[in-house]
């Protein structure tokens, strides 16, 4: 009999123990979970700054091409009208000497 009641007691601390084994496993679960879930959080929100940085940065020099670019299409126009005024210089004398030439030839 005394065979029979360590043998129920044996049981119930084992069965006590699984019980204590799945309260701790789920514990941990719980703990690992939470801790991943806020390093992802953590993760998120630097991959956040990270692209709003890269978007600034990239906005900035999207601003500054085309800075550049304004100047350099300014620069261009100019030297068109530059040429375009020479040509129509050169062109005007060209006719003044044409005309004075074809009015003595008269």
């Amino acid at each position: 009999m005394e065979a029979m009641k360590k043998i129920v007691e044996a049981e119930r601390q084992a069965s006590s123990l699984v019980t204590e084994a799945r309260v701790y496993k789920t514990m941990l679960i719980n703990k690992t979970k939470k801790r991943a879930e806020e390093q992802a959080a953590s993760l998120l929100l630097n991959a956040d700054v990270r692209c709003k940085n890269y978007e600034e940065e990239t906005t900035a020099k999207i601003a500054a091409m085309k800075e550049e670019f304004s100047v350099s299409l300014k620069k261009i126009e100019e030297d068109i009208n530059k040429q375009v005024s020479t040509k129509k210089a050169k062109l005007i004398e060209q006719l003044i000497v044409e005309v004075k030439t074809s009015d003595r030839s008269s």
